[in-house]
């Protein structure tokens, strides 16, 4: 029964050839900058319009790395009620 059921299993079994990869590498012949165009320089970075929004919300702590003048542009501005002060 055992010869009879390894008949079996071998004749089940087929090498695919096909499927078995070379080990080797061909590499194609244009690279991709041959087969697209090489790009003399870096395109140029278009200019946003995009404005950031005012910051109207401060920490105490963010306050103390501010140089002087800001520090008294904010601080005043904190005071008339138009930032807020973060505690």
């Amino acid at each position: 029964m055992h010869k009879e059921m390894l008949k079996k299993l071998t004749a089940e079994i087929k090498p695919d050839t096909d499927r078995v990869s070379v080990g080797t590498f061909d590499l194609p012949t244009l690279t991709f900058e041959e087969k697209w165009g090489r790009l003399k320089e870096m395109p140029r970075r278009r200019k946003s319009d995009y404005k950031k929004p005012e910051k109207t919300y401060w920490h105490i702590y963010s306050l103390q790395t501010l140089n002087s003048e800001k520090f008294v542009k904010v601080v005043n501005k904190i005071l008339k009620r138009e930032y807020i002060l973060i505690k």
